[in-house]
């Protein structure tokens, strides 16, 4: 107890030996000389009555270091600023409360101060593996932002240009790091490659995966000094052997779509591995699926299918290859197995690349959750520019 009224104090110290509660006194003058409630769960402040004395004015900073050092406190008596001045841990009684309802406030703090002092050890436990799981997560967010440059790196920084065939891609991963990738590559003078590719979920494991994808992929079979170029059921046959050989877990798996175009004869060879279909958009504007057989890729004892479609490409053509992200964008519901386009696409059918790519990209952000999608997003698009 400080003592700030003698008087009170001693009649207040009597109360509480009577109840079986013993008090260390500490008069105000000693507090100012570095005396302290050290150690102690609970402390009382006995202040002097209505009139303030010469020691009330030395309440108010002793009220708040109690306050500061987290002690639960009760005063007695002095202004009614002091209420002002205490925490959450402190309660103030007037100076007219009476010395029972005083003894019985202070039995009450006794009881409950070293159950109030274990739950404020907790929030400060609470408080420090806060601090701990914000510096984890500060990390995480950097080694995510890492992963998700080095997988963009391995995406092509410049999709190839072979008049009158022009590549467009939208790419959008729904974190740092994406399940999705694509690519487009000459596989010789007369021959390009398209590759998009979609690993089960999104995050750390689908990233690696994809990245894993384009370098397992083989467009072409180098004999000495020459080389056959792999038709698209060849290729994806090479790489689901070689993700079969990693015995992966079968909830990981992929879906793919690779694609050859013979850039001199204007045709292109087209497979699928369990991929949506890709879609076909000719000059007038007029959708089609290319539709083909073709099993899931990396899913060991399944036996696999892959079937070519080959499709002669006019100028102003254009062929889109995406991942399921989109592909509510682009379809709508099936219904007996019809296949019905948005009025979107529709729309967009008649649009360069460029600028179709421009047009799905506005869309995407003018849709609820656009900041936090649930998929990944890729779009590549194949264009047969027509003659100026």
């Amino acid at each position: 107890m400080f003592d700030a009224a003698p008087d009170r104090c001693a009649a207040l110290d009597d109360r509480l030996r009577q109840q079986g509660l013993a008090a260390r006194r500490i008069p105000v003058a000693d507090w100012l000389r570095g005396a302290a409630a050290a150690g102690s769960e609970a402390a009382v402040v006995v202040a002097a009555g209505p009139t303030r004395s010469d020691d009330d004015r030395l309440l108010a900073p002793l009220v708040q270091r109690l306050a500061t050092d987290h002690v639960v406190s009760l005063v007695w008596g002095g202004d009614a600023c002091l209420q002002a001045d205490g925490g959450p841990l402190m309660e103030w009684l007037s100076a007219d409360a009476g010395l029972d309802e005083v003894a019985a406030k202070v039995g009450t703090l006794t009881r409950y101060a070293p159950l109030l002092r274990a739950f404020e050890r907790e929030l400060e436990h609470f408080g420090r593996l806060g601090d701990q799981l914000n510096q984890y997560f500060t990390e995480i967010d950097q080694e995510m932002r890492l992963a998700g440059r080095l997988q963009r790196d391995f995406m092509p920084r410049r999709l190839p240009d072979v008049p009158p065939y022009t590549c467009q891609v939208l790419y959008r991963p729904a974190s740092w790091v994406g399940g999705d990738m694509y690519d487009a590559f000459r596989i010789d003078e007369g021959h390009l490659g398209l590759f998009i590719a979609d690993a089960m979920g999104h995050g750390v494991a689908a990233g690696l995966l994809t990245m894993f994808l384009r370098q397992a992929l083989t467009p072409k079979r180098v004999d000495g000094d020459s080389y056959t170029i792999l038709t698209p059921a060849e290729a994806l046959t090479n790489l689901n052997e070689c993700l079969v050989q990693q015995k992966l877990p079968n909830c990981y798996f992929v879906t793919a779509c690779y694609g050859v175009l013979d850039t001199l004869r204007g045709e292109l060879h087209l497979a699928r591995a369990g991929h949506p279909y890709a879609l076909h958009i000719r000059a007038d504007g007029g959708v089609a699926e290319l539709r083909s057989e073709g099993s899931l890729l990396g899913l060991a004892d399944v036996a696999t299918v892959f079937q070519v479609t080959a499709v002669p490409l006019a100028p102003g053509d254009k062929v889109l290859l995406y991942t399921d992200g989109l592909e509510d964008a682009l379809l709508l519901p099936r219904r007996d197995d019809a296949t019905r386009f948005t009025p979107e696409l529709t729309q967009w059918a008649r649009l360069g690349a460029a600028d179709l790519v421009a047009a799905v990209a506005e869309h995407l952000d003018r849709r609820e959750g656009s900041l936090h999608p649930a998929d990944d997003v890729t779009l590549l698009v194949l264009e047969v520019t027509s003659p100026a």
